[in-house]
């Protein structure tokens, strides 16, 4: 045992060396792989000398491992294993019948690939043969000694043990499949001893193990690839008509935001320099103008929704929210002379709806849509603090409450020892106070040299077939009569017809990833199915012929 201990660490010392040189060693690895090993052991006694090593009974054991290499010669590996020892009685009991016990150990090893050494840095292929070097350290849990029957005359323990352990050996395997490998693993362990026969003998009992067993090795199999076949490729598009939109009768517009105004406490008068409110009203003022770019354009109506915050009582919070609305709309009336009748007014006294979805919605900086203030670079909602998140729940269970605003805000403060709500009222519920608008406005018709210029500066005033005849007025194929198609399709998302003019004009202009992009939102019909054909064929991915000026796919 001693000399398989030194070739083990003479080999270790090799290996360590060669992989320093790594020139010379092979760059195969091999991947994760699985053993499962049975065999036998041969047991040392510390009563009987080393040179009476074949008297050692024979047992037996298995064990199973998991292990991979960090380069093509180092590695490591884990085992867990079982063995059955036997030892054979010594002078001082009065039995000479072999007797037995069980132990499982647990080992992780550092393996070292001895046959990677020798073996040269071009070859490629998986070698036959494998042998690897081993050594580890690790622990073995002993019992069963309540089973023997033994009597001795020094004494002993039959208490079952955790012992540390260390071992060394070598593996050698034989590649017989791409996964599989069959092997044969010879190792001597070393245990701390607590129950060998006599107590008061040698602390370190030995065993010798053979096992043989078979490796699973993870193996990633590599599709072949498909062989490209280079088909003919369709280098001209044919002739791809394009679809006149329907008409829209009465072209009616829409605006839609968000006011986020600031008013003093219980006040409901705006004060334009007061804090944000510059930046707030000029952002209305900005959506307004928009709608009203052209002098002939008629305004149908304002829609004004006003909301308040939930921390005052009911009743001032009623006037707050109904007062705070008539003021942006008597505000709009005196800057842009509208007409009262054009107003249409309602309002939340306290905004529960949206201080729920800030706490159900993963906390993020919105109140309702995609916006929380649209300017981001308010800084009112920081990053929601933990007491905020683990009361969360709590918070939507006190929202959700059937019971008197007042009431339900007083139970709100409570939650958590009022530090949540003491957050949500500094950081969120000046989210809360706002005016949500709709302006509605009928544009009138445009010809087509004044819709040349409004398809880049107010495309939302044209109507689709307005856009149409802007590209139709260019010369087929040019970057302008291109620009009014994807623009046209930008303005209009879901309407098929425009993305089938879209999709037309890339294909035409040979950028065929965006058609296909355009093709996928513009229904199925006979026009999609003919260009979705010509667009496989400029790819070369169908056989075709052309007749007459039009595609034929071949079967």
């Amino acid at each position: 045992m001693r000399i398989l201990l030194t070739g083990v660490l003479w080999l270790c010392a090799l290996a360590i060396q060669a992989q320093a040189k790594t020139d010379n060693t092979v760059s195969l690895k091999d991947p994760l792989y699985l053993q499962l090993y049975g065999g036998i052991n041969k047991s040392a006694n510390e009563n009987l000398p080393w040179s009476e090593s074949t008297s050692y009974p024979f047992s037996y054991g298995a064990f199973i491992g998991i292990g991979s290499e960090f380069s093509s010669l180092l590695g490591w590996r884990a085992a867990l294993r079982f063995n059955h020892n036997k030892s054979r009685n010594v002078q001082e009991c009065e039995s000479d019948e072999p007797w037995g016990w069980n132990n499982t150990g647990l080992f992780v090893d550092g393996t070292f690939d001895v046959s990677d050494i020798f073996r040269k840095k071009e070859r490629t292929k998986t070698p036959l043969f494998n042998v690897k070097a081993f050594a580890g350290i690790g622990a073995a849990y002993t019992y069963s000694f309540d089973q023997v029957p033994l009597s001795y005359t020094e004494p002993y323990s039959r208490s079952s043990k955790l012992l540390p352990a260390v071992r060394a050996g070598v593996t050698a395997t034989m590649q017989i499949a791409k996964r599989w490998r069959i092997g044969a693993e010879l190792s001597h362990n070393l245990y701390e001893d607590h129950f060998n026969g006599v107590a008061a003998a040698s602390p370190i009992d030995a065993r010798t193990n053979l096992k043989i067993g078979l490796t699973y090795l993870f193996v990633k199999y590599e599709r072949a690839k498909k062989p490209v076949l280079r088909k003919n490729r369709l280098r001209q598009c044919p002739p791809l008509p394009l679809l006149a939109p329907k008409p829209e009768d009465t072209k009616l517009r829409k605006i839609q935001g968000h006011a986020f105004l600031d008013f003093p406490v219980n006040e409901t008068i705006i004060y334009p320099k007061y804090r944000k409110n510059p930046d707030e009203l000029a952002r209305i003022h900005k959506s307004v103008d928009s709608a009203l770019f052209d002098k002939s354009i008629v305004i149908t109506k304002i829609s004004l929704h006003g909301y308040a915050s939930p921390e005052s009582p009911w009743s001032n919070n009623v006037r707050l929210a109904k007062g705070r609305t008539e003021e942006l709309k008597s505000h709009l009336m005196n800057k842009y002379n509208f007409d009262t009748k054009v107003f249409s007014t309602e309002y939340t006294p306290e905004d529960w709806g949206n201080l729920r979805d800030f706490l159900a919605g993963n906390r993020e900086r919105k109140v309702k849509d995609n916006f929380w203030y649209d300017n981001q670079a308010y800084v009112e909602t920081p990053e929601t603090p933990e007491i905020v998140l683990n009361y969360s729940n709590e918070l939507i269970r006190v929202i959700d409450m059937d019971m008197e605003p007042d009431a339900k805000e007083e139970v709100l403060k409570k939650v958590g020892g009022g530090q949540p709500y003491r957050w949500l009222l500094k950081h969120v519920y000046p989210g809360l106070r706002h005016t949500d608008y709709i302006i509605e406005y009928e544009v009138k018709p445009y010809p087509v040299p004044k819709s040349r210029q409004l398809i880049y500066t107010h495309p939302e005033a044209l109507s689709l077939e307005e856009m149409y005849k802007v590209a139709i007025s260019y010369e087929e194929g040019s970057d302008s009569w291109l620009d009014a198609l994807i623009i046209a399709a930008g303005q209009y998302p879901d309407d098929e017809t425009a993305n089938y003019n879209a999709a037309c004009g890339c294909a035409m202009k040979k950028r065929l990833k965006d058609a296909k992009k355009y093709l996928q939102k513009a229904g199925h019909n006979e026009h999609t199915t003919y260009l979705t054909q010509v667009i496989l064929a400029m790819e070369g991915e169908v056989n075709w012929k052309m007749e007459n000026g039009k595609l034929i796919i071949l079967e």
